[in-house]
């Protein structure tokens, strides 16, 4: 009921409220799109040569959201995009907005001490950790994590922060862990063996291709640890390190950086769920197992194809449990201008349900949360009339992944 209802409402006023939010000219407009316990937010800006590229959304405390994104001013001397929070209300509504001279904010919004924060680097390319007052999105700390060049921040079951960065002095992914209090517990290179600084370059400036790098934590039999997605001996690769040393165990490698994986979920055990890409074309594996402590060719995991989505299309990939029962979500964007879920069950490889959003701009996820009341929200982009990059925020309510009544 919730993809035919959106999807006529959309066809009708997409188009207007996309218009109507260019001429308004105030600094950010939403347009509700869905009723009750679900919305549809565009978050506009009144400047033209600005382009925003979402990065993270966090539920905040009490309620609300807090997005990030890298904004792009095309008419900079500094090519690299800054930074730029917004927070909202529980319906999407716009409390505050703040903007950071830092760049090129890397992903995932972190959490620690009744603070939120983010990573990004200076001009130097120095990253570092830049705590804010979630109430006034004033800077409250500002950590310097001793790497350059960051891609992706993960925070671990135990509160530690890693980070993925790259070193241009030794052609290295650069992965280190800190604590809580933002103090270096590990560090480990994996040599790429191949000068990669320009492709590194161009996906932080939002120039060349946006790279699925990313960093997730499991735990099995051979013990726990983290897998990172990122350039490892001329190839991306799913990485899998040992918890406590970094060094690694195993890993799934591709044909230099032509294919590779772009999600990944330990569902359980040696279980994992991925998406990949192959001459750009994507691919599904529900459920397969993985050893991760050995290497293993992409090419050895055949997976069923997904024709609809966009060329080398963004997956993320994260769980959605409630009451009923515990799922597996892969969420990405289609060459029709949807954003589509694709709902596994946990504990198997059974499809429960497609679900679509339709716009009539294109658009591109970012990332997604398990919200309070067992939802999700989806960060995306979508293109106002074709161009205007503007950071747009789903809220689906619960009751669309509960199993359905015999």
């Amino acid at each position: 009921m919730w993809s035919v209802f959106t999807d006529i409402m959309a066809r009708f006023t997409t188009y207007i409220v996309l218009f109507s939010i260019l001429i308004a000219g105030c600094e950010i407009n939403q347009k509700d799109v869905l009723p009750e316990d679900g919305f549809v937010k565009i978050y506009n800006h009144p400047e033209e040569i600005l382009s925003f590229y979402p990065e993270s959304v966090m539920e905040l405390q009490g309620g609300g959201y807090l997005h990030i994104s890298a904004v792009k001013d095309e008419t900079s001397d500094i090519e690299y995009p800054y930074t730029y929070l917004v927070r909202t209300s529980a319906t999407g509504e716009v409390e505050w907005t703040r903007t950071y001279d830092w760049l090129a904010p890397s992903s995932r919004l972190i959490q620690q001490n009744n603070q939120i924060g983010f990573v990004a680097m200076n001009q130097q390319f120095h990253a570092f950790a830049i705590m804010i007052d979630p109430g006034t999105g004033d800077i409250s700390e500002q950590h310097s994590l001793d790497m350059t060049m960051p891609l992706y921040t993960f925070t671990d079951t135990q509160g530690n922060l890693v980070v993925l960065g790259y070193d241009f002095v030794t052609r290295s992914s650069w992965i280190s862990k800190y604590n809580s209090s933002f103090t270096l517990q590990r560090t480990t290179m994996l040599s790429i063996n191949t000068d990669l600084e320009y492709l590194i370059q161009r996906h932080l400036n939002k120039t060349g291709q946006d790279f699925p790098f990313y960093i997730g934590e499991y735990s099995n039999a051979s013990g726990a640890g983290y897998y990172v997605n990122c350039f490892y001996n001329y190839t991306l690769r799913t990485v899998f390190m040992d918890i406590s040393s970094l060094n690694a165990t195993g890993d799934i490698y591709s044909f230099q950086i032509e294919e590779g994986i772009s999600s990944t979920i330990q569902k359980t055990g040696s279980l994992f769920g991925l998406t990949s890409y192959y001459e750009g074309n994507n691919y599904i594996l529900p459920e397969v197992e993985i050893d991760v402590t050995t290497s293993q060719n992409i090419k050895d995991l055949p997976g069923d194809p997904l024709y609809e989505l966009t060329f080398k299309a963004c997956v993320i990939t994260g769980e959605l449990s409630n009451d009923a029962t515990d799922n597996t979500l892969f969420i990405s964007q289609t060459n029709t201008n949807s954003i589509v879920i694709y709902q596994y069950e946990m504990e198997s490889d059974s499809l429960v349900r497609t679900l679509y959003r339709n716009f009539d701009e294109r658009v591109e996820v970012a990332d997604f949360i398990q919200t309070g009341d067992n939802g999700i929200a989806i960060l995306a982009g979508i293109h106002i009339l074709g161009k205007y990059q503007r950071p747009l925020l789903v809220k689906i309510p619960g009751d669309q992944f509960l199993p359905e009544e015999e």
